[in-house]
């Protein structure tokens, strides 16, 4: 939104641009606060040298685990869309819906729309598959659930092993504080929605972003999916998973590194570091997520140098590295008509 000027909403199957006034910009607040963190780091010799050490004594090995453990998080997403096309007696290969996720990823980081965008290339994604438009929004819809329901649970278990070991400061309080208001409102009003869908936003709620596409997508919604037991659990165990795997990948850093950290101090600092992703506003959470998991790890004892090492090879296979493969096969995959799938049921 620009002004007062309402942007047109876009649908499944429309095009998705974004205003070049609206990219401006959201990269800058998240880059400055990484250099200053590399900055902070560099300007110290004795860290410097270390940091560098560090990554000219990686063990390949270790990577090679990180990189498995990264292919294991697209096909968790994936499960979850798999599961929803199954229920509708859609044939598809778990493969092809995790290059999907693959192409959300690519997508999301070029083109920053608060995951929107991502969502809508899901969608048309799920259709070329063969899914009905309620279908399609239905998987998106539920996988939206499924990550802050699953991030929640593992905040709530990281904040646990915080209270034991009196490590709850001011700033972690604050940011479970921000965390808990959108991972309370989203999911709260996806389900408030599902239940009210003949409601009409009124001139100010229009003024959301993307609010009218939401409501859009769950009015598409077949009744009862998104409050499906057996679904949401499933989805929710998966997302978990993800979150497990990408620990892991932290994990392997580390140990690529030379840095004996135990399971449960990686797994905390990770999700601090995605409560702290979830919270910004910065696309990517570039900047913040670095911060964050560099502070955590080094509140565990882990040395900074090391810290910051092992959390800039993390976002390098989660953020970086995808592009290239994503950004192939988005061009590739949606030039080409739609293959002929299964039939919704």
């Amino acid at each position: 939104m620009e002004g007062t000027r309402a942007e047109p909403i876009p649908t499944l199957e429309e095009p998705l641009e974004v205003p070049a006034k609206r990219r401006r910009g959201w990269w800058i607040p998240g880059v400055l606060v990484l250099v200053a963190l590399l900055a902070f780091i560099l300007s110290r010799h004795n860290e410097e040298k270390q940091f560098l050490e560090l990554l000219r004594q990686a063990r390949p090995a270790w990577l090679l685990v990180a990189a498995a453990c990264q292919v294991g998080t697209y096909l968790c997403v994936a499960g979850i869309w798999w599961m929803v096309l199954h229920r509708a007696r859609i044939k598809t290969s778990l493969w092809s819906l995790a290059r999907l996720s693959l192409m959300k990823l690519a997508f999301d980081q070029v083109i920053p729309t608060g995951g929107v965008g991502g969502s809508l290339l899901v969608g048309r994604g799920l259709r070329r598959q063969g899914a009905n438009p309620g279908v399609a929004a239905g998987a998106v819809l539920l996988t939206v659930l499924c990550f802050y329901v699953a991030q929640a649970l593992g905040v709530g278990v990281s904040l646990y092993f915080l209270w034991r070991r009196s490590e709850l400061n001011d700033w972690i309080q604050w940011l479970v504080t921000g965390f808990g208001v959108v991972a309370l409102i989203i999911p709260l009003g996806i389900l408030w929605a599902t239940r009210h869908r003949e409601w009409k936003p009124g001139r100010f709620a229009r003024r959301i972003p993307s609010l009218g596409t939401l409501l859009k997508a769950i009015a598409e919604v077949p009744p009862g999916m998104l409050l499906n037991p057996g679904l949401l659990a499933r989805g929710v165990l998966l997302q978990l998973g993800v979150y497990v795997l990408d620990a892991a990948t932290l994990g392997a850093m580390l140990q690529a590194l030379g840095q004996e950290v135990p399971l449960s101090t990686v797994f905390v600092s990770f999700m601090v570091a995605s409560m702290a992703e979830t919270v910004s506003i910065i696309p990517g959470g570039v900047g913040t997520y670095e911060a964050a998991s560099v502070g955590m790890l080094n509140l565990f004892g882990v040395p900074v140098e090391a810290a910051l090492a092992g959390t800039l090879l993390l976002r390098g296979f989660t953020l970086w590295l995808p592009l290239l493969p994503g950004l192939y096969l988005l061009r590739h995959t949606f030039r080409r008509r739609p293959v002929a799938g299964g039939q919704a049921g």
